[in-house]
């Protein structure tokens, strides 16, 4: 038993040394090379540059101000960005002397309503006076709901940075400006034309960017060290598998199995073939994958960046016809259910209460260290190489998720960033898997009840743990008073706190997944028999179902709006809809397994979501990374509609398949191998208990899939 601790052990003691060693480097990793924007001012030099431009390169100077401030476009439709030209800015390199003028890209955050002094006004007619042109309260209130009001869904993902009403003054511009290289923008601001400060001009700094400001650290020398490996592994293992099959004409089952672990071969051929068991639950993998492809869409529209129209898309979000992707976070739900179902349907048949407590700890190592290859590859990438891929004005939110992954990586792969920096998570959207893997620890104070073979037992745990729960959360959510909705205009106050206390931590998925553990159960108890139900008792099934859906849905649209003002709605919202929903979802698989499914499990089992539903864990992790760092990619502002972003989401879609595909083959296969074999050796025990090892490896990659 000890030798099958150890290597959780290792990766535990390994995270905690690391972490204490990158909070003495912080600088170090930082995202931005900040010694190299401190060592490039030189105050004199730019007031040189500036001199020389103004006197002598009436083009050169015309080259920086074409590149930067603006008025931004569609400010009547809600957009308060001006980007510049990004590239046209850094790409400024004249002779200057003995050195070179070259451009720096930096955004300043403008104040919408300034008290400006302009000369020759006093007298004028109100309707040419500058000074009177201001932003009306009604109009800054407008701006104001729409940025705190997205600010709530984007912490889904961790792209929540952007602090449009941080400023004492209200809600702020977003405005791009194109300096010399040694100048701050206090100092060009104020001589590159005229002295705006004179008459009034507030503004802060925001960023300034340079050429190749992306300094080499530690986490980029791990990712090249670490994918290099696993490469030339891939390699040597594939070419050894291909030469003893095809050269050697030998049996694949007789090539060492340690050998061709990391085959693309072997490991391409395992993912396609997903034998058909009986008593399998078909229809899961048609649930899993479309509720993945309705995150994946969802986020799509919840991330956009650089919008012209703004308005337009909060005006559609929080409309009816939006509801189908701004309710997404109820699909998180969708997968509790399933993990709580699972959890009971494949072990209830293996298992009994003694072998559980016995292999409790193979019980969490598989769990554990199934989920952590792709996991820890997603910490990687988002570290290191997402940050290298690309670049433009809204890359800071790919620059935030590397400096989090670089200051907290340690945090995610212990599964506790959802308490531990809830508003700083590395990988933000793997709270999920945080959760999930909290339930999963504590789901044997539950599951050994259900194993001791009694169904009164059974059944008395399952109501008294749910009944508990649902008191608990109902306390929990009248004491908090909080929103019931990831987008919640008229409680906007309250958003990110209801992300962070709430919406991230266990109690909110205890019920669910509970729900879904009784509907394991029930599916355990009918297992292999003919069920029979009369027409109206299915069809009345069916009809609360669709109900409780329908109805979860129209209630998070009335949570929407402007008018919704019902507190003690928002705490029983929060305490039952989930449960509800996990019950719905619970029914739904219950029918089609045993033939009430009709034409729903027909389509839920087709065979094309096979090789879909074995991805939907990747493609979960992988998805976001790739909508951060496309949307940062983004040089001029677009138009929203509702074509465009979906043609957008369905890149995104793609992208997130392929990425999943190669990782799973390349890495989570691999891997697999690897730790099933480490946990086979540490138990050195007898045949009955490597038996019973066997069938927890065999929950484990049953139940893996609905990690989403």
């Amino acid at each position: 038993m000890g030798m099958a601790y150890q290597p959780i052990i290792y990766l535990i003691a390994l995270c905690f040394m690391l972490s204490n060693a990158e909070l003495s480097m912080v600088n170090q990793n930082s995202a931005f090379d900040l010694n190299l924007y401190e060592k490039v001012l030189d105050p004199k030099l730019c007031r040189k540059q500036i001199r020389y431009m103004a006197a002598n390169g009436s083009v050169l100077l015309a080259q920086f101000l074409d590149a930067g401030l603006r008025v931004p476009k569609g400010f009547f439709d809600g957009n308060a960005d001006d980007l510049g030209n990004y590239y046209q800015c850094l790409a400024i390199d004249a002779p200057f002397g003995d050195s070179r003028i070259s451009g720096k890209y930096c955004v300043i955050q403008v104040p919408l309503s300034q008290d400006l002094t302009l000369p020759g006004f006093s007298g004028k007619a109100d309707a040419l006076n500058v000074n009177k042109l201001k932003l009306g309260p009604a109009a800054q209130l407008v701006l104001e709901k729409y940025y705190t009001g997205v600010k709530g869904y984007r912490a889904l993902s961790g792209t929540h940075l952007d602090d449009r009403v941080a400023h004492v003054t209200g809600t702020l511009f977003k405005l791009a400006v194109c300096i010399p290289r040694p100048c701050t923008t206090e100092v060009a601001v104020t001589t590159l034309l005229f002295n705006l400060s004179t008459i009034g001009f507030d503004y802060q700094e925001q960023f300034c960017r340079l050429p190749n400001d992306k300094p080499w650290v530690s986490a980029d020398s791990a990712a090249v060290v670490i994918f290099s490996m696993i490469g030339l592994l891939t390699l040597i293992s594939s070419v050894y598998e291909l030469t003893q099959i095809f050269l050697l004409k030998k049996d694949p089952k007789s090539v060492n199995i340690y050998y061709r672990s990391f085959s693309i071969y072997n490991n391409t051929r395992s993912l396609f073939n997903i034998p058909k068991e009986p008593n399998s639950l078909n229809c899961l993998n048609g649930i899993r994958t479309i509720a993945t492809v309705w995150i994946i869409v969802g986020h799509s529209f919840s991330s956009l960046s650089g919008l012209l129209n703004p308005f337009r898309a909060w005006e559609w979000m929080i409309s009816f016809d939006g509801l189908w992707l701004s309710s997404t976070p109820i699909t998180v739900d969708t997968f509790i259910a399933i993990t709580g179902m699972l959890l009971v349907f494949t072990t209830a048949k293996k298992m009994d209460a003694g072998s559980l407590l016995r292999n409790l700890h193979i019980f969490y190592l598989n769990r554990l260290l199934r989920m952590f290859p792709l996991l820890a590859t997603a910490v990687l990438l988002d570290a290191s190489v997402f940050h290298r891929v690309g670049d433009g004005p809204y890359w800071m939110a790919v620059a935030s998720n590397a400096q989090k992954c670089r200051d907290y990586w340690w945090t995610t792969l212990l599964h506790l960033q959802n308490y531990l920096n809830p508003s700083d998570m590395c990988v933000p959207h793997s709270w999920y898997i945080a959760v999930d893997v909290q339930l999963h620890i504590l789901s044997p104070l539950v599951l050994y009840w259900i194993l001791r073979g009694r169904r009164q037992t059974a059944w008395s745990a399952l109501f008294l743990s749910l009944t508990l729960t649902l008191i608990v959360s109902a306390i929990y959510n009248g004491c908090m008073d909080l929103p019931a909705h990831t987008i919640s205009p008229a409680r906007n106050d309250r958003v990110m706190e209801y992300m962070t206390k709430y919406y991230f931590h266990i109690i909110s998925r205890i019920a669910p997944f509970l729900v879904g553990m009784t509907f394991g159960y029930i599916l355990h108890l009918w297992r292999g028999k003919r069920v029979l139900i009369n027409a109206f008792t299915v069809q009345g099934l069916w009809v609360v179902s669709l109900c409780i859906i329908s109805g979860t849905l129209y209630m998070l649209y009335r949570v929407k709006q402007l008018d919704w003002r019902y507190r003690a709605a928002d705490a029983a919202l929060n305490t039952l809809m989930r449960p509800l929903w996990a019950a719905a979802i619970g029914w739904m698989v219950l029918a089609s397994a045993h033939g009430y499914g009709g034409p729903i499990n027909w389509f839920l089992s087709l065979p094309l979501w096979r090789l879909p539903g074995r991805l939907t864990y990747g493609m979960y992790l992988f998805h976001y990374p790739i909508i951060v760092v496309v949307n940062g990619t983004i040089v001029g502002l677009q138009y929203f509609s509702v074509a465009n972003v979906m043609y957008q989401a369905l890149s995104f879609l793609v992208l997130s398949f392929v990425l999943s595909f190669i990782l799973t083959v390349v890495i989570e296969e691999p891997f697999t191998i690897i730790f099933k074999s480490l946990l086979e050796k540490g138990l050195s025990k007898s045949n009955n208990e490597k038996k019973k090892l066997d069938e927890i490896e065999a929950f484990e990659i049953e139940s893996r899939k609905d990690e989403d």
